[in-house]
Parts: C-alpha cells; sequence; structure tokens
C-alpha cells in the first residue's frame, strides 16, 4: 500500500522536469486528476491500510482522503490558471508533494517540518500573486501567527523524545498515552494546530489571507491548508489521550462560542470572499468541538466535514473569482442581479451555497450530523449555541446566493459575458464528489 503512495508521489515530483519540455497546461490537470481516481482503486482494498515505517512514511484511514483531496484540489487549481506559467505550475506541484509528505509522515519531527514548509509555497502565492497592496500585511500575519506560534512546538518535540525515547507516532501511542503535562505544555502542544484550522481569536490571518491571495490561492488555503491543523490534532490526541480529555474543555467552550460570533460576523459582510472565508472559522471550529469531544463518532464526523469543506468551500472561492473576473468587484452590492445575466451558473451557485450549510443531502450534512450529535452528547446545554449556528449558517448561506442572484444590476461596468466549458467543468468537479461520496459513505468508514 505504502509502496503505491510512494509512487504516486514521485510521480508528481517528477512532473517537474517535465515542465521543462511539455507546455501543455491540460496535461498535468489530466494527470492530477488520475493519480486521484488511482488512488481511489487503491483504497478499495482499504483493509489492507497499514501505517508502515518506511521511510519515516506510511498511510492510514485518516490520510488517505486527505491525500486524494489535495491532488484533486491541485488539479483544479491548475484548471483555473488562464495561461501557461511555469512559476506557477512549479509551485503547485511542490506544494502537493509537501502536503502529500505530510499527511504519509509516521515521524512527529518530519510532520512538524513538513507542516512548516507548506507554509513557504502559499507565502509567495500571496506576496506575488496577489491582488491588492494588502497583500504585504496578509502574508507578514500569516507568517508571524505560524512560526511565532508553532516554534514551541519543536522545542516541545525534542521533550517528547527525552521522556518516549522515540518520535514515530505507533510508538508514542504506546509510551505516551497517560504523559501528564501542564496547561502551559497542552498550549505549547496543539497552539501550532488550532492556529492553522483556525481557533476562534486566533483566526484573524485567515479572512486577510483569503481576500488578498488570487482564486488559487485561496483554493488551496481552503480546501488542504486548514485541514493539515485538523490532521495533526487527530494524530497528537491519539499520542496524548488521557490529559488532552483534562484539558479539552476549554477549547470546546471557546470554539462554540467563536462559531456563534463569527456567524454573525458573516453577516455583515459585504465582501463576497470574506464572508466564505469566515464561513470556514465557522465550520472549522464546530470541526474542533467535535474533536474536543474525543469520540470516535466525532472524529469520524470531523474527518468527512474535512473533505466536503475542502470541496465546498474551494468550490464557493472559485464562484466569488468568476464573478469578480466580470464585474471587477468582490463587494454584494456590485454583483446583484447575476442571474439576468450570468443564470446558467445560478444552479451551481445554489448547490455550493446549500451544501455550504449541510442541506440534505450533501456530504456536509452527513458531518454536521454526526458532530451535532456528538456534540449534545457530551453536554446537552450546548443545544442553544447549535441551533443559533445552524440557523445562522443557514441565513448568511442564503444571504450571499440570493443578494448575489436577486435584484436588478445597477452599478459598476457591464462587462458580464458568457461563461466557459471549463468553468462548469471545474464547478461540477467541486460539487460531484461532495455528491458521489454521499451516495457511497461505506468508503469513509
Amino acid at each position: 500500500m505504502l509502496g503505491y503512495m510512494l509512487k504516486f508521489l514521485m510521480m508528481i515530483f517528477f512532473m517537474n522536469f517535465m515542465m521543462i519540455k511539455n507546455k501543455m497546461g491540460m496535461f498535468y490537470y489530466n494527470l492530477s486528476f488520475l493519480i486521484s481516481f488511482m488512488m481511489l482503486f487503491v483504497y478499495m482494498f482499504k483493509d489492507f491500510i497499514w501505517g508502515g515505517l518506511f521511510l519515516y512514511m506510511g498511510v492510514e484511514y485518516y490520510s488517505i482522503w486527505l491525500v486524494i483531496l489535495s491532488v484533486w484540489i491541485v488539479g483544479l487549481m491548475m484548471m483555473c490558471l488562464g495561461g501557461w506559467s511555469s512559476e506557477l505550475m512549479f509551485m503547485f506541484i511542490n506544494l502537493v508533494v509537501l502536503l502529500i509528505m505530510f499527511f504519509l509522515s509516521m515521524d512527529l519531527l518530519m510532520f512538524y517540518l513538513m507542516f512548516e514548509i507548506s507554509l513557504i509555497p502559499t507565502f509567495f502565492l500571496i506576496i506575488f500573486w496577489g491582488g491588492n497592496m494588502e497583500r504585504l500585511s496578509a502574508s507578514y500575519y500569516l507568517m508571524m501567527y505560524m512560526l511565532l506560534i508553532s516554534f514551541p512546538l519543536l522545542i516541545y518535540i525534542m521533550k517528547i523524545y527525552s521522556l518516549g525515547l522515540s518520535l514515530k507516532f505507533s510508538l508514542m501511542m504506546m509510551v505516551m498515552y497517560m504523559y501528564d503535562y501542564s496547561f502551559g505544555g497542552f498550549l505549547m502542544i496543539y497552539m501550532a494546530f488550532y492556529i492553522k484550522m483556525p481557533m476562534y481569536v486566533v483566526h484573524i490571518w485567515l479572512p486577510k489571507a483569503h481576500v488578498e491571495a488570487p482564486v488559487y490561492g485561496s483554493m488551496i488555503l481552503a480546501g488542504i491548508l486548514l485541514k493539515m491543523g485538523s490532521y495533526g490534532l487527530i494524530r497528537l490526541l491519539e499520542v496524548f489521550t488521557y490529559m488532552s480529555m483534562k484539558f479539552n474543555y476549554m477549547i470546546l467552550s471557546l470554539s462554540i462560542i467563536g462559531s456563534v460570533m463569527v456567524s454573525m460576523l458573516c453577516l455583515i459582510q459585504v465582501d463576497m470572499k470574506s464572508l466564505v472565508a469566515y464561513s470556514s472559522v465557522v465550520h472549522m471550529n464546530m470541526m474542533l468541538c467535535a474533536l474536543m469531544t474525543m469520540h470516535k463518532l466525532g472524529v469520524l464526523g470531523s474527518y468527512i466535514m474535512m473533505i466536503s469543506h475542502g470541496l465546498c468551500s474551494s468550490g464557493l472561492f472559485y464562484m466569488v473569482n468568476l464573478f469578480y473576473e466580470r464585474s471587477g468587484s468582490r463587494l454584494l452590492v456590485f454583483n446583484k442581479g447575476a442571474m439576468s445575466k450570468l443564470s446558467s451558473v445560478m444552479l451551481w451557485w445554489f448547490l455550493l451555497c446549500v451544501a455550504n450549510f449541510s442541506f440534505p443531502f450533501s456530504l456536509n450534512f452527513f458531518s454536521e450530523l454526526m458532530i451535532l450529535m456528538v456534540i449534545l452528547n457530551w453536554n446537552l446545554y450546548l443545544i442553544m449555541y447549535l441551533m443559533m449556528i445552524c440557523f445562522m449558517s443557514g441565513a448568511y448561506s442564503l444571504y450571499l446566493f440570493s443578494y448575489v442572484q436577486h435584484g436588478s444590476k445597477s452599478y459598476g461596468p457591464m462587462k458580464f459575458n458568457m461563461s466557459l466549458i471549463k468553468e462548469f467543468v471545474v464547478l461540477i468537479m467541486h460539487f460531484y464528489p461532495l455528491l458521489m461520496l454521499m451516495l457511497n459513505l461505506i468508503m469513509l468508514m
């Protein structure tokens, strides 16, 4: 199993050398989708998935779908490029190699290194290909948040090694599960992952980075990079089980209040991109709440939400960019009445908006159902918060849809042209897995 994954990894890595002679963008994104499908066929033998220790890498249940999602989203990012750009293609290919190595890491030190190195291509995507002058401050926000908070984790990894004498996850689970640390130690270990998710209070960098990033930067940020934090939490909660249960209630309380606050914030946004970015914060905090309960169903619900949110929010960012290219603005008021100008895109806008608030029957619905069950099982008094989150989640998604589609277009230049087939293909390939995975949920069990 691991041998297959390493072959796929090498195939993606050697795309760098193919670019010397082959300048056809279509070849690379079709190859990405082919690799995704091949990984899917390998997954049919999932009973043989085993965390191998070869080259510090291995495959297990919580990593395989995120690897498939990484390659799929990067293929869609390549489709978004208007023309050939060697620098961007180089960034995309190396970013997906880093992501796959992160999700296949079986060693805590390699896990940490891949976690940090993946920040570099994202930083360049925002700095060089971002839209406004604000992109400099946004990328510095991103850098400072990630580096300053994750550096204590590196120091703590050395302490973990001195105590457990190994950094292999499989061995640490045997040795460290009863390890006793203070609240300071808890924050040092987990804070880097909370920021990457991002948890409420430390989420300020995310809307800034999203708004300033180009469309493919937003797609990879929402689709994959936010999932790195939650995947890191899953791996380390398995290792530090006993003491995580001691402090998790604090993070759960903060996250559920944060979800309510940010969903209220979504209702007053005037920029489409920042609205979608804040809705990501709401979903990630809900997912964090389910993880913090330490229940099996909570971890499974969170895992399904990682995949569904990655596809759904990436599709929404792409949709926002379609309107931005035509109207020249991301403001809601400048994009009113789009139904009369781009009626063919309306269906996909509607489907992605309803998937965003977990409408039955989308993959998000099943993940949110599991998350609600597990949080209410943990504490029934949280039902009022969950009702508010579910209501406002539907409210801001429908607010986004109705404000953009309805009304009369009375502002800005009338530069609306017909959609390209490629744009429909990208939208279909965002939504199709959300529906197909729902029809075969046993694949995620």
